[in-house]
């Protein structure tokens, strides 16, 4: 007993000490932090400041002011880096009037463009503006309807840089020649069918909502992009009656096509729907699937009537729902359905504890599915208690499981202390990871 009231005096004195000695630090990092910073530039090679600058551009965003005229203006020397930097110049925006326009065309040299099309009445002035670069544009944005007649007008047709085309109006593109275009960003439509372009895509982002009436022209779109290696498909609102899908003979086989990734935003419920998306998506195997749900009964936009699976999967698969969702059956549903997956996330605020299991009972083929994994993490599941951590460690970590999972993660678990992880790991080992 002496030695357990010596070792907490000692203890107490340590945070003593380490308290004092923190706001000693923290007052002298305030003290000394604006001639570290002054020297440190001071120090720094111009080459090592225009690649600070090059990254630093890139948070700006799509906001209208521009990092490189900002950055410019700071000091003699700055000015002097920014200019001499062509890649800090090389977004356009229409917010610049003519001259700067033309200004940062000069500074951005012989490098690729990203364009930035004005939301206004101001589309063909501006067009005429930047018509001689067209050969550069790497990026570009089709806003309104009438976008592509001018163009077409101004005989700004041939973009043989263009690499990413972001759109938000129906388009049809057949008279553009893009040879290098591999990135598209849809809002509200899909992409002319027939066209020649999408066997040519590798990364393809739609936003799409019920009022868009195009979910049904879904599958036969991303059939055709046989190099796909992302996609992301962001979907609100649909409520409508359920659809028959169309002729599933002339799909592609399930599973026949790998690509890296696959994320999937659904807000809302989807009654009819889910099915008709998983026919379209069937066909792909993808590495990391990412699945952002925001609907009142999550699970049921997993799997179908069946107790089948609604999403391709190969090893990878994240789950992040602010819903209640019961994780363990979850879990055990998923490696029921797919035995590839290797390293399943869940982003979780009201999940279920783990111990629910002990009420819908998971039996001794689900567990050793669970064992099989090699990373299994829980993130911001606030509602986990910390016997229900032991419990699930006991069964999964313990030296009696196994050929355990090689890596458990609890992340921002709210329930969740640092001493009481701290004293698993002491009995499971460095399988046992936290970030609290």
């Amino acid at each position: 007993m002496n030695a357990i009231k010596e070792a907490r005096a000692c203890m107490k004195a340590l945070n003593e000490t380490q308290r004092r000695l923190g706001r000693r630090l923290r007052c002298l990092r305030r003290l000394s932090k604006p001639l570290v910073l002054e020297d440190g530039i001071n120090r720094l090679p111009d080459d090592v400041l225009a690649i600070i600058f090059e990254m630093t551009r890139h948070f700006n965003g799509d906001g209208q002011y521009q990092f490189a005229v900002g950055v410019s203006h700071v000091s003699r020397r700055f000015r002097t880096v920014a200019l001499a930097t062509p890649s800090l110049w090389t977004i356009i925006r229409d917010s610049y009037g003519e001259n700067q326009i033309r200004e940062f065309i000069s500074r951005s040299g012989r490098l690729a463009l990203d364009i930035k099309m004005p939301r206004n009445s101001r589309i063909e002035s501006f067009l005429k503006v930047v018509k001689d670069t067209s050969h550069r544009w790497s990026s570009f944005e089709i806003i309104d309807d009438s976008t592509e007649y001018i163009m077409m007008e101004l005989g700004i047709t041939d973009l043989p840089r263009l690499r990413h085309l972001t759109y938000i109006c129906e388009v049809e593109l057949s008279t553009f020649n893009m040879p290098r275009l591999s990135q598209v960003e849809g809002w509200g439509w899909l992409l002319p069918a027939g066209s020649w372009f999408p066997s040519q895509l590798t990364r393809v982002e739609f936003h799409l909502s019920e009022d868009d009436d195009v979910i049904e022209g879904l599958a036969k779109t991303l059939h055709s992009m046989q190099n796909l290696q992302d996609l992301s498909l962001k979907l609100l609102h649909f409520t409508g009656t359920e659809f028959v899908p169309s002729d599933r003979a002339a799909y592609p086989n399930p599973h026949s096509v790998h690509i890296d990734r696959l994320a999937i935003s659904i807000l809302g419920e989807m009654p009819g729907y889910s099915e008709l998306l998983s026919d379209a998506i069937m066909h792909l195997l993808p590495s990391t699937v990412e699945l952002s749900i925001n609907s009142i009964r999550p699970e049921m936009l997993l799997f179908n009537s069946e107790g089948k699976l609604l999403f391709p999967c190969d090893t990878t698969i994240k789950l992040q729902t602010p819903q209640p969702i019961d994780v363990m059956r979850t879990l055990a549903d998923l490696l029921r359905n797919c035995d590839s997956i290797k390293t399943v996330h869940f982003d979780t605020p009201m999940a279920k504890g783990p111990l629910e299991w002990r009420h819908r009972q998971l039996d001794h083929n689900d567990w050793e599915r669970i064992r099989s994994l090699y990373h299994l993490r829980f993130m911001n599941c606030d509602e986990f208690t910390e016997p229900e951590i032991e419990a699930l460690t006991t069964k999964l970590l313990s030296s009696e499981a196994e050929n355990g999972v090689q890596s458990l993660e609890v992340i921002l678990c709210k329930l969740i202390s640092e001493d009481f992880l701290l004293g698993i790991h002491d009995e499971v080992g460095d399988r046992l990871k936290w970030t609290l």
